[in-house]
């Protein structure tokens, strides 16, 4: 990252709420976009310039434990599972590391801002913002309460609950009224490893639902009226068997997806590998898919005002690749590359 009041940067521009690509510069100057241009300058840096990633869903806390055996989902990060066990023997500074070195990765790697949700309560919450001390990332942070409580940090953006099965529903619509009260939003993990929860999650009325990767026509049909977003993790639901979502239903549907990388324990927080599944496998639309991984996942944290795309007056929160490494040159389309080819050594710098 350069270290300057102002910054140039010219090339190949992906600008705008519609992702146009065109040719120019753009002028950043004590980190907002203060003009963008076309013609030649002496720019800092030259390449393809894009909007950071937005990470709509991850969970930092198990960023110690990575890659454990392949085994079923409730096995793995239900209630009692490998996840929790694992976390309620872990040393505080050994996943205040893994949560620093997950932070890091995620800002080297073009992502400008992210939806956590934490476990371990308020404890685990402050083990977050005490990582977050010397990372220059946007946090989206979703608490949960403890066992048998209602309430959440207070200092947590929102409320994030894990599937309505697992626990006392009379307990989570508690939880939201209070959530409500302190303007505090909400989501909830729902049709990950089964549809049966969806509805539930719908009548406790949520900012927005996370994978759906089991949800039938109808279930989105229902997500759709009820204008909730959605928040889609294929490869996390690949690892664990869960299946794929139904983005295709989704966008005819005209639901608002944005993406996550979810547990850092199953994959790395990185957005470049979550674009290709979804391009190559989901959607054969990079514009949309780009969107998703930027614009959507802004506009579902709150922060589409600030980060997201690239005109004049937002944040510059900008990633320049370089479009001549070995991997992106000869390109026919820099948008679909980037969506469909780039990986992290090709990002020159982040801001």
């Amino acid at each position: 990252m350069l270290e300057k009041r102002e910054v140039l940067l010219s090339g190949t521009m992906i600008v705008g709420e519609d992702l146009g690509v065109q040719e120019g510069y753009l002028c950043i100057k004590d980190g907002i976009i203060v003009e963008i241009g076309k013609g030649d300058v002496d720019a800092d840096l030259h390449g393809i310039v894009s909007p950071c990633f937005v990470n709509a869903h991850i969970h930092l806390g198990d960023s110690a434990f990575k890659d454990p055996p392949f085994m079923p989902l409730p096995d793995l990060v239900g209630p009692g599972g490998l996840k929790h066990r694992l976390l309620s023997q872990a040393q505080q500074s050994h996943l205040l590391e893994g949560i620093k070195r997950s932070l890091r990765e995620m800002a080297a790697t073009g992502t400008c801002a992210f939806a956590d949700f934490r476990e371990g309560g308020p404890s685990g919450v402050n083990l977050l913002m005490k990582a977050l001390n010397d990372v220059p990332l946007i946090a989206r942070v979703l608490g949960r309460p403890d066992e048998g409580k209602t309430e959440i940090h207070e200092g947590c953006w929102g409320l994030g609950i894990s599937s309505t099965r697992d626990h006392d529903l009379h307990l989570l619509e508690a939880a939201v009224r209070l959530a409500r009260e302190r303007g505090q939003k909400v989501g909830i993990h729902a049709g990950e490893w089964a549809a049966g929860d969806i509805c539930d999650a719908l009548a406790l009325e949520p900012d927005f639902l996370v994978h759906l990767s089991q949800a039938s026509g109808e279930d989105l049909k229902s997500v759709a009226d009820a204008g909730v977003p959605a928040v889609v993790c294929p490869r996390s639901n690949l690892v664990t068997g869960a299946g794929l979502p139904d983005l295709r239903g989704m966008m005819r549907l005209g639901i608002t997806v944005a993406v996550g990388t979810d547990n850092v324990m199953l994959n790395s927080p990185n957005m470049f590998d979550e674009m290709h599944l979804l391009s190559k496998a989901l959607l054969h639309d990079d514009r949309q898919v780009f969107k998703m991984c930027t614009l959507n996942g802004a506009k579902i944290l709150g922060i589409d005002q600030r980060v997201g795309c690239i005109r004049e007056g937002m944040e510059g929160r900008v990633m320049v690749l370089d479009a001549n490494s070995d991997n992106m040159w000869g390109s026919l389309s820099p948008l679909s590359s980037v969506v469909r080819r780039a990986r992290p050594s090709d990002v020159l710098a982040a801001f």
